[in-house]
């Protein structure tokens, strides 16, 4: 019987017929389950934010089941190389304008005058969002005014041109040089891993502030400096930046490079880890001769000495400009490699005068060994003492149970000594990495970060922290509300140690210049406004090192932040102990991140936004008229409408199928499809468009009546 049915048609019997088939079909796409899970991507993130190990090539498959009929149905492996898509395909998959998201990481950002800008890096707008987290989202946070840390002005930046591809883990540098006011330089960056981007030929990329636009750099417009062996730049990522905004210049130490950041690099072949650093010279700086449109180049790694000092390559480590010395410090501290961590008990330092490195021991407790954390510089007010505060970051090992941190450590120098931050009994915000943090007088904003999977938002994830009082904050103090007053130099300006400083909470009666808080007082010597008395390094510095000698300050550089203007102020010590001064102020032009002081005379954007709303109102009464004479002319043609297929139904006629649908083709079945239908179908197929009607009512109203 079975025999005799398989061979009945289809049409006698269709589903023994397909039987057979699906079942082929069923059992071949659940053929990759059956005999085992394809090898997961070989991506190198951790929870999102990327970390130091990389993968076998071996392992650089993507998906399984990739089906073609021809010569029968074949299973193909996908390399990644083989799905990527081009930058300009992908999407963020977050909803609105990035500046309310769920979480937010890798990001990269910069402090200009009153403004902090953020830029790309991954968000979710939602818990459940796992990919298509990348994004260009442009914001700014405005430092102008007062807020609480439960609801921070960022908003998102108008842009009058096409931004950088969307990037993170690259860096955002500053420049005040240069004509036509600051400007925001981004370099490098990672571009998404789900779904797979194709990087980019590498550019760095200009906001310029006044116009609100950004322009890209190309490769054709790198000055790379003759001491410079290599003359291409590639796209690193994951490295450690730093700005010295008032001379033009950017370093950028270590990273990586791999098929996520470099463009023609396959997937096969493993991440390299970078044992370099690069500085980057900007139009109108100090060092080299950089026009408007190109950005200069100089690799700073071999002529000073960075094997002989034993610095090892690392990513996702945090780089500091101390303003100690003929022309400050650089000092890298943390990030790694694979398995394999950089220690704090030791940091590196390039000194800027002689473009050389050395390495400094540090004395004190020392943190545990981390990547991804974030770092300020706070000086003493008299220049004494620069204090890193370090805080957050996470440690990768073992694999796949990674551990991020929420304490906070100062890093005094010149002492090199560590302290850290007893925050008990606080409210603390979650344990983070991947975030990043600004100083603005004696309040550290932090950004973002990488949170637990156990937490399943951390919005809006802006948070403050007093470096003078060592305590959280749930309110920024804007320089327009400030109310403290002249600093106390005979009991240091500060209460210090752990408490805020008395008063409310959330005010500062001291001022919102920073002090050296009392615990780093108890370790170096001074008061509240310096006067270290430890002027070099606990732990004796090599023979080479520029710490060695210690004794007089020779160089203090000092930011003060005064309404939307920036003054830089550099003094130099001379040997014969006298002083000088040099200031320099702009204007801090930020796009919609600036809140401009008011100015005296007519208001010229109220009186243009009047007169365009008055002219908007108008155009929605013309446009209201019109519809409603519009709808009451389709009532009637309605009515036309259904009057002659009235009397042609009484005739017997068939109404003409160019004005029914075919479903009604007679007279008989007109009457029977009007009942169970709406008049709105009378019309259908030749009802004039509103549009139609109100451009051209004459033309269209012909075609309806013809």
């Amino acid at each position: 019987m079975s025999s005799v049915t398989s061979c009945q048609s289809p049409l006698y019997n269709r589903h023994s017929a397909f039987r057979f088939p699906l079942f082929v079909i069923t059992v071949l796409l659940f053929l990759p389950i059956i005999v085992g899970q394809p090898p997961t991507s070989p991506t190198t993130k951790r929870a999102g934010v990327a970390s130091a190990r990389a993968t076998s090539p071996s392992k650089r498959w993507q998906s399984w089941g990739s089906w073609r009929i021809g010569g029968g149905i074949v299973n193909k492996r996908q390399t990644i190389d083989e799905i990527m898509i081009e930058a300009d395909e992908y999407e963020w998959g977050g909803e609105g304008d990035g500046a309310d998201v769920c979480k937010r990481w890798s990001h990269q950002s910069a402090l200009v005058s009153n403004t902090v800008y953020i830029y790309g890096g991954q968000s979710k707008t939602r818990a459940s969002q796992n990919d298509h987290m990348w994004n260009s989202n442009f914001l700014s946070l405005s430092l102008e005014n007062s807020f609480e840390v439960g609801r921070p002005p960022v908003k998102s930046i108008s842009q009058k041109s096409a931004g950088p591809p969307p990037v993170a883990n690259g860096y955002l540098f500053t420049s005040l040089t240069g004509s036509g006011g600051p400007k925001l330089y981004l370099y490098g960056g990672l571009f998404s891993d789900k779904p797979h981007v194709r990087p980019s030929e590498n550019s760095v990329w200009v906001y310029d502030m006044r116009g609100s636009s950004w322009s890209g750099i190309n490769k054709n417009n790198f000055v790379i400096s003759d001491d410079t062996e290599q003359k291409y730049i590639d796209r690193a990522a994951e490295g450690a930046g730093v700005s010295i905004p008032e001379r033009g210049l950017g370093f950028y130490f270590g990273g990586h490079l791999d098929g996520y950041t470099t463009r023609g690099w396959s997937q096969d072949i493993p991440r390299v880890y970078l044992k370099s650093m690069v500085e980057l010279r900007f139009p109108g700086g100090t060092e080299g001769k950089i026009d408007e449109g190109y950005v200069g180049f100089r690799n700073v790694s071999e002529g000073g000495g960075l094997d002989k000092a034993g610095v090892p390559e690392r990513a996702d480590g945090v780089l500091l400009f101390v303003p100690w010395g003929k022309e400050g410090l650089l000092v890298g501290i943390g990030g790694g490699r694979n398995e394999t961590f950089t220690q704090l008990n030791i940091v590196d330092i390039y000194d800027i005068s002689t473009s050389t490195w050395s390495r400094q021991a540090t004395s004190g407790p020392t943190p545990k060994y981390r990547v991804n954390p974030c770092a300020v510089v706070a000086s003493a007010p008299d220049g004494s003492s620069h204090n890193i505060y370090l805080y957050g970051g996470q440690n990768l090992v073992p694999y796949g149970d990674q551990i991020q941190y929420d304490d906070m450590w100062i890093l005094s120098i010149p002492a090199f000594t560590w302290i850290e931050v007893d925050m008990k009994g606080q409210n603390n915000p979650p344990a983070r990495a991947g975030h990043s943090c600004e100083i603005w007088g004696r309040q550290m904003i932090i950004i973002g970060g990488y949170v637990t999977k156990e937490l399943s938002c951390d919005s809006p994830g802006i948070y403050v922290f007093d470096a003078t009082g060592l305590e959280w904050k749930t309110k920024f103090i804007g320089i327009g509300d400030a109310n403290g007053g002249a600093n106390d130099s005979d009991n240091g300006g500060s209460d210090g140690g752990n408490s805020g400083g008395g008063g409310d909470d959330n005010e500062y009666d001291d001022g919102l210049e920073y002090q050296v808080p009392n615990i780093v007082q108890e370790i170096i010597g001074g008061d509240g406004n310096g006067g270290a008395t430890i002027t070099k390094p606990v732990v004796d510095p090599d023979d080479d090192s520029p710490l060695e000698t210690g004794g007089e300050v020779t160089y203090t550089y000092s930011v003060t932040v005064k309404g939307p203007e920036y003054t830089y102020t550099h003094t130099v010590t001379q040997s014969d102990g006298s002083v000088t001064t040099e200031t320099s102020t702009g204007g801090g032009e930020g796009g919609d991140g600036d809140n401009s002081r008011s100015r005296k005379g007519p208001n010229i954007a109220a009186i243009v936004g009047g007169v365009v709303g008055g002219l908007v109102a108008l155009v929605i009464l013309i446009f209201i008229g019109a519809f409603i004479v519009y709808k009451r002319k389709i009532r009637q043609l309605r009515e036309q409408r259904l009057q002659e297929i009235e009397e042609r139904k009484r005739a017997g006629g068939a109404v003409a199928p160019e004005r029914r649908r075919e479903s009604v083709a007679t007279a008989a079945t007109t009457a029977s499809a009007m009942e169970g239908s709406s008049t709105d179908e009378l019309l259908e197929g030749a009802e004039p468009s509103f549009w139609g009607v109100l451009l051209s009512p004459r033309r269209s109203l012909r075609v309806v009546n013809s």
